[in-house]
């Protein structure tokens, strides 16, 4: 019926991951912010924040100020490696991401 607590960390990794790359690789195309102004951690660092933004209000709300309100079969282990999981997936999205701009572009 329901699913093993480890599919919450595969799923947010995966989610993670993609999102994160995606980003990275979109950024990195419009070259925003301009590689004559920042240096690369600057580059790197704003999609993280962008996709970070994206990937754990959500779950960090469930978890702390609408406990009350969400679902009772969600549970605060499901909701750990949820967040776990969308932390190793932002780390590994970025890393592919580098990987993918430099191949592509």
């Amino acid at each position: 019926m329901h699913g093993h607590p480890t599919d919450k960390l595969v799923a947010g990794s995966i989610v993670g991951g993609i999102l994160t790359a995606l980003l990275v690789v979109l950024m990195v195309w419009l070259d925003f912010p301009s590689d004559r102004l920042y240096s690369a951690p600057v580059r790197l660092a704003v999609p993280a924040l962008i996709s970070a933004c994206l990937l754990f209000p959500r779950p960090l709300l469930h978890r702390t100020v609408l406990r009350a309100k969400r679902d009772p079969n969600l549970l605060d282990e499901d909701l750990n490696l949820l967040l776990l999981g969308r932390v190793l997936g932002l780390i590994g999205g970025i890393i592919f991401g580098i990987s993918l701009a430099s191949e592509i572009l």
